[in-house]
């Protein structure tokens, strides 16, 4: 059995890069709930890697990156009404300056463009802050995206630093004994592998496509990019359902 991962930045009035519309959202999580998919949360799908739980034949992961408003203006809403869980990994150092004053989601940030534009300036326009997490808990779980994702907006760290920053954020603000890690931009090699569990990360999430078994291998969680609308999504996990499709289509085509 294969549990396919999808991946999400943002949602947005207009498509565009790691983005999808909000029709296309709407679309492609009306599907889920229609065709009795469960949406697990990040810790049944640990156990399910672990082979310590067994989750039903239509499951799926969907996590989303980085932290961005829209995700609440937009994506939050949607996933509640239809009563759907997802994982959020945010960008720790993001989060604390976002929140260090009251800002309203700026509608001029309409792409992915707009809102890295936006971030330096007033990230408490364009980011999530600790009062959107806590009030989005009822369907998102959070994890962390690393303390800056390598991006020099507010500080710079050393990727020794990165661990154990974001991991102590995590616990101070959500009291996570953080485990999970989602790579920015994908990025890692073997020694950042081996340093990140040093600090007491298990699983870590890629920009690999790939199948998701129970074989409790967790070093490189395989995610599909989402695309266009709920037909794309159909074509999709039923690829990523089917080990020898997925296994073939990641071959062919792994980003």
């Amino acid at each position: 059995m294969n549990v396919p991962v999808l991946m999400y930045h943002h949602v947005l009035p207009k498509p565009g890069f790691i983005t999808s519309s909000i029709k296309q959202f709407d679309a492609q999580m009306k599907f889920l709930a229609d065709h009795g998919y469960k949406t697990l949360t990040s810790e049944e799908f640990y156990l399910f890697k672990k082979k310590k739980l067994k989750v039903p034949k239509k499951s799926v992961l969907i996590t989303f990156d980085d932290g961005w408003k829209d995700n609440y203006v937009y994506a939050y809403p949607i996933l509640k009404k239809y009563n759907l869980k997802a994982t959020l990994f945010i960008v720790t150092n993001w989060i604390e300056e976002a929140s260090k004053k009251k800002g309203e989601f700026d509608p001029g940030a309409i792409n992915h463009g707009k809102c890295k534009t936006e971030i330096a300036i007033y990230p408490e326009k364009v980011v999530l802050n600790w009062d959107e997490i806590e009030k989005m808990s009822d369907v998102f779980d959070y994890h962390s995206h690393t303390h800056t994702h390598r991006d020099a907006y507010f500080k710079k760290c050393t990727w020794n630093e990165e661990f154990p920053l974001t991991k102590e954020v995590m616990k101070r603000r959500l009291g996570i004994d953080e485990k999970h890690l989602c790579w920015p931009r994908g990025y890692y090699d073997e020694d950042l592998l081996a340093e990140a569990k040093k600090h007491g990360f298990e699983i870590f999430y890629t920009i690999e496509r790939g199948l998701n078994r129970p074989n409790g291998n967790l070093e490189r969680i395989k995610r599909v990019a989402a695309k266009k609308d709920e037909k794309w999504l159909h074509k999709t996990l039923r690829i990523f359902s089917n080990e020898l499709t997925g296994k073939l289509y990641s071959i062919i085509k792994p980003r």
